[in-house]
């Protein structure tokens, strides 16, 4: 779907995530990275929590991102560190999931 089309059927689904948030007050069992408007905002603050929580520098943070074979429906609450996110996808690659690794894309 491309155009105007999908531009809407996208800025609903963003409204129903940002309703989900505001309607609990709390973090969701599981987040749309790609809904945000600005997700590396989203990826600070979850650093910036860790970084309070620990009195460890900010500056010196970094991101680990573990993959799973679960899917969003399968988380009930949020992790007590960091976040799970779906909806995620790879451009010029693909994942693995045998080896649990990044692969080149396959030629079509």
């Amino acid at each position: 779907m491309s155009g105007l089309a999908g531009w809407f059927v996208d800025l609903l689904s963003r409204i129903k995530e940002l309703e989900t948030w505001t309607g609990d007050f709390a973090l969701p069992s599981a987040v749309w990275l790609a809904g945000f408007f600005n997700p590396q905002s989203f990826l600070t603050a979850i650093m910036q929590s860790m970084a309070r929580k620990n009195e460890w520098p900010l500056d010196k943070m970094t991101l680990q991102c573990d993959v799973t074979k679960k899917n969003r429906e399968d988380f009930s609450s949020p992790p007590r560190e960091g976040a799970y996110v779906h909806g995620l996808y790879m451009e010029g690659a693909r994942w693995d999931t045998q080896v649990q690794t990044s692969l080149d894309s396959m030629f079509r």
